[in-house]
């Protein structure tokens, strides 16, 4: 990476507005790269006419930006068994993915979702198993001329879910079995499993990493800081990224825009490339 140019930014920075408007405000602080989290604000993107979306493309053509999409959490859950709730989630996560391969968007990241337990291996083996199901399923719904990918995200370590160890993540890309699947790490949420657990976590992951979110805390809460501004140990990652050849991408998920700019200067300072 050698400018900024090489990072995406997430519109969960600008969640206090709505998305159209979010959207339009990156694009002219010079973003390239821009990942639309389906949350809050901006969860409408799902429910946007086909008119509103080309609109969308246009936009991208016309200024040269690349998409990913952040697929909604809220009311979807990969893990659950078959039912309602499964159906509803599969419902939504085929309208993101049509949306994303018309938009041509490197990525979609998903939740994996939620288990009784997320501490009992075989609740845990299920929702994997679960997940992995509807993965397969949805991999189908991609369209062969785009380079869209589904990637899952480790999350933090919240009562109920799924994917707070990595080694979830690892076991449905491996019972999955596709080169359309694969992870994006969030250096955030490791750092708040304990000391230490954002390298080994990463190193666990690496075969299939595809992306990164960035943000900083302080190992307690998921604080969305600037990169630096936290505990997380960046140099370590930055040189276990750079030793293993990480040539995916490296979205900044900041709760503010110019904590996003701030973390660029930093990752690019210290040789995050």
């Amino acid at each position: 990476m050698r400018d900024k140019s090489s990072f995406a930014v997430s519109t969960y920075a600008i969640f206090n507005q709505p998305l159209r408007d979010a959207i339009f405000q990156l694009v002219h602080h010079d973003w390239k790269v821009i990942e639309i989290m389906c949350e809050e604000n901006h969860a409408d993107l799902l429910d946007w006419s086909w008119e509103q979306v080309k609109e969308l493309k246009q936009l991208g053509d016309e200024r040269g930006i690349v998409w990913s999409i952040h697929a909604p959490i809220s009311g979807c859950n990969l893990a659950a068994d078959a039912g309602a709730i499964r159906d509803q989630t599969m419902d939504t996560m085929k309208r993101c993915l049509e949306i994303a391969s018309y938009l041509d968007c490197t990525h979609v990241v998903m939740h994996p979702g939620e288990v009784e337990d997320r501490l009992a291996e075989t609740e845990r083996a299920r929702g994997v198993e679960n997940a992995s199901q509807a993965l397969h399923v949805l991999t189908t719904e991609l369209s062969a001329e785009t380079r869209t990918i589904l990637t899952v995200e480790n999350v933090p370590p919240y009562p109920k879910v799924l994917g707070w160890n990595v080694e979830d993540l690892v076991r449905i890309c491996r019972h999955v079995n596709s080169s359309r699947v694969g992870i994006v790490y969030d250096v955030g949420h490791a750092h708040l499993i304990r000391a230490g657990y954002a390298i080994d976590a990463l190193q666990e992951v690496l075969p299939y990493l595809s992306a990164l979110h960035l943000s900083d805390n302080f190992g307690k809460l998921d604080d969305h800081l600037a990169v630096g501004d936290g505990t997380i140990p960046f140099a370590s990652i930055l040189s276990l990224l750079k030793d293993n050849g990480f040539a995916g991408h490296w979205v900044v998920e900041t709760k503010q825009l110019g904590c996003a700019e701030v973390s660029v200067e930093r990752l690019l300072r210290a040789g995050g490339e």
